[in-house]
Order: C-alpha cells, then sequence, then structure tokens
C-alpha cells in the first residue's frame, strides 16, 4: 500500500504494543516518521474466580467472541491450562483482521466481518443472526462498548463477558508521549479510552507549545470523545483497519 504523501509526517502511536502491528509497518513503507509510544498497559486477569470458572467451563458455550488481538492472545494462553485441545462445537468470532487471523492459529474457522472492523459489522455476520437459547461468551480487557451484548441478548441468546485482562495507564510512557506533542503532526488514537488516558488538551497546553496537530480515529463515537477533550482538529476513518487508518491522512494532507 502506498501513500506517497505520508513521507516525513511525524505520528505520534499510543495504543498498546503488539507482537505485529500492520499500522507501524505500513507508515513506515510510506516514510512517516512514527513514534510508537504505549501509553496504557496490558494485564493479563489471573486471580480471579469468574474468569478461572469461564475458562474451565469453555465447553459449555456455542460461541466465542474475541474483541482484540490482546483478548485473543490472553484467553488462549488461559485456555491451553486446561483444555491442551480446545473443545468442539464452539463457534469462533473475532473482530479485526489480526484478531481473526491470530485465532486462526488454534481453531479451523474463525469468522469475521473483514473490512467492517467493528461490533456493528460482526453483528451484521449470517453467522449471528440465530442466536436464539445459544450461550456467548465475550472475552475483552474490562469496561467497553456495550453494543455486542445488548443486540445478542435481544436475539434471545445469553451472553457473558470474561474479562481477561485490565488496562492501565503508564504514567511514565504517559509523560514521553506528551513530550512528543509539540512535535508531531498527527496524533493516531484507535479508542477513546487511550485519548482519555491523555487527558483534555487544555492541560496539556505546556506540551504542546502551540503545535496544532491533528487526531485520527476510527470512528465517529471516538472522534466525539475528542471533540469533548478539546482536540479540534480530528479526521475519522472508515473504521480501525491500519488502512483506513493511513488512508484517511493522506486525505486530509
Amino acid at each position: 500500500m502506498a501513500i506517497n504523501g505520508l513521507a516525513g509526517k511525524r505520528l505520534l502511536l499510543i495504543r498498546s504494543h503488539r507482537d505485529y502491528d500492520e499500522f507501524l509497518t505500513l507508515a513506515s513503507d510510506a516514510r512517516a516518521k512514527v513514534a510508537h509510544i504505549p501509553v496504557i498497559d496490558i494485564e493479563p486477569v489471573i486471580e480471579n474466580s469468574k474468569v478461572t470458572q469461564q475458562i474451565v467451563s469453555f465447553d459449555l458455550f456455542d460461541i466465542a467472541i474475541f474483541v482484540s488481538v490482546h483478548a485473543g492472545q490472553i484467553a488462549m494462553q488461559r485456555l491451553d491450562e486446561y483444555w491442551p485441545m480446545l473443545p468442539v462445537g464452539i463457534d469462533y468470532f473475532a473482530i479485526g483482521r489480526q484478531t481473526a487471523s491470530f485465532i486462526k492459529g488454534y481453531v479451523n474457522n474463525v469468522y469475521s466481518p473483514g473490512n467492517n472492523a467493528n461490533s456493528e459489522g460482526l453483528l451484521e455476520l449470517p453467522e449471528l443472526q440465530d442466536v436464539k437459547n445459544k450461550s456467548v461468551v465475550i472475552f475483552r480487557g474490562g469496561r467497553g462498548r456495550e453494543t455486542l451484548s445488548q443486540e445478542l441478548s435481544a436475539r434471545g441468546a445469553n451472553v457473558e463477558y470474561c474479562d481477561i485482562y485490565r488496562r492501565v495507564r503508564n504514567q511514565k510512557k504517559l509523560q514521553l508521549a506528551y513530550r512528543q506533542l509539540s512535535e508531531i503532526d498527527f496524533l493516531i488514537a484507535h479508542s477513546g479510552e487511550l485519548l482519555e488516558a491523555m487527558g483534555p488538551l487544555k492541560s496539556l497546553e505546556n506540551f504542546v507549545s502551540g503545535n496544532l496537530f491533528s487526531v485520527v480515529v476510527p470512528s465517529q463515537r471516538v472522534a466525539e470523545i475528542a471533540y469533548d477533550l478539546g482536540y479540534g482538529s480530528v479526521f475519522v476513518a472508515k473504521n480501525a483497519l491500519p488502512e483506513s487508518m493511513l488512508a484517511v491522512l493522506e486525505q486530509n494532507i
């Protein structure tokens, strides 16, 4: 994917580290200058009786949904402790291409919304239309959107969240990210929680030093959070896929 207009542009990526980050690869190919400073740490939930029981009883679920790469990685690590061979009869779903790719390393088939990489896209899949009386577990990292649970419950499913990890602000990394704000052209924020971790723009004025950077977000919902925090220049991508996040940059350079 060639995005020549990004050559030399300075990007600050603040989402958590992952083993392979396609966004970083594409940005590098486009010759952008990227500072990757994860401001939120991912901590697996280990000592939690509810999570342990959900893992032990995994064979009782009909559907397993993974909302992120981290949810997939940590869930599979935990499942491997009790299920060296995963139980049969479970349908696997993943939001996001990278998450689906990871889960495919463990199971033969994973349903994913492809380019419409969000909860709404997942809910449009034909395999999730008739879920009456089915038992669903959603692996995630604590609080988040309730769209999946609410809609699947409305369709007659019995839905449980398995909060397999927690997100913790990394104060040292936040300070490092703040120091980049006077130098960057774009702040790349894949979630509202990341923006909330950074804090209101007004509180960062000493770090910004008048630099008029823009914020790139994956949805209108996250854009509204950005506006509420005082960020004036916000570019909204079609979704969180790497090529979509970079394409909206090229369109606005």
